[in-house]
C-alpha cells in the first residue's frame, strides 16, 4: 500500500519561519518533520509514499535525495498551482497503483498505530476511513459527529460552545479506495474535507477510526514549539537509542556551562562560559549562545545567535537570526531567518519578526 503526503500548502500560520523553510522541514529535535512522518508511515507496513509539493518544493526533494529510505519509495507530483487537499491527492494518482490508499496531512505529527486504521478500513464497506482524535478544546476545529458503527453522522465546523456535542476531531489520516479519486474534479482546486466527505457521508460510506494515541497539528507557532518539546522529552518518535541529553561531539562548551535535559545540540555549535541551555530546548547546526546566556523551552534554528546576557525563553529562533546583548526574548516570540534584535529589546507576547528586520538597540519593551 501506498501513501500520499499533502505538503503543498504555503504553512502561513507558522509564519515567519515557513517563509524560508517549507513546513514539512521545520525540525524536531534536530530532524526535518518529515523524517517522523515516513517513520510512520513504515510503521504501518506501507511501501512508498507520493508527496504532494507546491510551497518550496527543491528543499524536500533535496532533503530526501540524502537519506536512506531502506527500500521506501518516494515520488514526487508537483503542483503548478493550488489545487486543495482533494486536488493535491488526484494530482499524485498518476504514480499510485490503483489499490487503497492512505492519506496523509503534512502537518500531523502521530503516534497512532496506523494500521489499525488501515485493517478497519478493509473489513468495512467504506470507500474512506477517516481518523479521528479527541481534543481539550474542540472549538477550534471542525468536529465529526459518528454512531455506534463508527458511521459518520455529520461534520460541524469550528462550533460555538454551545453547538459542541463531541470533542471527536479530524486527525489528518484518510484510508482511501480508488473509487474516491474518481470523485475528484482534475485541474481544479478541491478540498477533501467540505466537498468529497460531505458526499462520501451521505451516501453512508464514510466510517471513522477512533486514535487515542498521541496527536498534534505543528502548523502554529504554539503547537509546533510544544511538538518540539514532546520529541525531546521522549513522549513521541522516540527511537533506538534515544538521549535525553543529546549534544553532538563537535559542541565546543565554555566553562561553567549549565545543560539541563532534556536538551539536543547540532553540530558545529558554540556554547560560552556560564550559559544555560534547558528545559526542553533545541539547537541546530553552528548556533552560538554567548556567555550568561539562558536559552530554555525554545528552538534555536541552524545559525541563530544569542549574544552575551541575552535571555530566550519559550520562543522560536529563525536560521542566522540574532538575539542582542541583554535582549530578551519570551512568551512565544518568533524571529524570522536573519532577523536582529538589538541590545536590550524585550520580545513577548507571541510577536514575530520577519525576515531581515533589525530592530534598533532598546526600541521596544513588552
Amino acid at each position: 500500500m501506498q501513501a500520499v503526503i499533502l505538503v503543498g500548502g504555503q504553512g502561513t500560520r507558522l509564519r515567519p519561519i515557513t517563509y524560508d523553510i517549507p513546513k514539512a522541514l521545520v525540525p524536531l529535535r534536530n530532524r526535518p518533520f518529515m523524517g517522523y512522518m515516513l517513520d510512520f508511515l513504515r510503521s504501518g507496513g506501507l511501501e512508498g509514499a507520493v508527496l504532494s509539493l507546491g510551497y518550496l518544493p527543491d528543499p524536500i526533494q533535496g532533503y530526501l535525495a540524502g537519506c536512506d529510505l531502506g527500500g521506501f519509495s518516494v515520488d514526487y507530483a508537483v503542483e503548478d498551482h493550488a489545487l486543495g487537499t482533494a486536488g493535491g491527492i488526484k494530482n499524485a494518482g498518476r504514480y499510485l497503483d490503483g489499490g487503497p490508499v492512505v492519506v496523509v496531512n503534512g502537518d500531523v505529527l502521530s503516534g497512532m498505530d496506523l494500521r489499525k486504521a488501515i485493517d478497519r478500513h478493509l473489513n468495512s464497506d467504506a470507500l474512506a476511513t477517516i481518523t479521528l482524535t479527541s481534543v481539550e478544546d474542540p472549538t477550534a476545529y471542525g468536529l465529526v459527529e459518528v454512531d455506534h458503527d463508527m458511521l459518520v453522522h455529520r461534520f460541524i465546523e469550528k462550533p460555538a460552545y454551545d453547538e459542541i456535542t463531541t470533542n471527536l476531531v479530524n486527525a489528518g489520516v484518510y484510508v482511501l479506495e480508488p473509487e474516491v479519486l474518481d470523485m475528484i474534479p482534475a485541474g481544479r482546486e478541491v478540498s477533501i474535507e467540505r466537498e468529497i466527505f460531505p458526499e462520501l457521508q451521505a451516501r453512508g460510506r464514510l466510517r471513522a477510526h477512533v486514535s487515542s494515541s498521541y496527536w498534534r497539528d505543528i502548523g502554529t507557532p504554539r503547537s509546533y514549539l510544544a511538538a518540539s518539546q514532546d520529541v525531546l522529552s521522549g513522549v513521541v518518535g522516540a527511537g533506538d537509542g534515544f538521549d535525553y541529553l543529546d549534544v553532538c561531539d563537535s559542541t565546543r562548551l565554555g566553562d561553567s556551562v549549565r545543560l539541563l535535559p532534556p536538551v539536543s545540540v547540532a553540530a558545529g555549535c558554540e556554547v560560552a562560559d556560564e550559559a544555560t541551555i534547558g528545559g526542553r530546548t533545541a539547537i541546530g547546526r553552528d548556533c552560538r549562545v554567548g556567555s550568561g546566556a539562558v536559552v530554555e523551552g525554545s528552538v534555536l534554528l541552524d545559525g541563530a545567535e544569542v549574544e552575551p546576557g541575552a535571555v530566550v525563553r519559550g520562543s522560536i529562533i529563525g536560521p542566522e537570526a540574532r538575539v542582542g546583548q541583554n535582549a530578551i526574548v519570551r512568551g512565544l516570540a518568533v524571529l524570522g531567518a536573519r532577523a536582529v534584535v538589538g541590545e536590550g529589546n524585550v520580545l513577548d507576547q507571541g510577536i514575530r519578526v520577519n525576515p531581515g528586520v533589525v530592530l534598533p538597540p532598546r526600541s521596544i519593551r513588552f
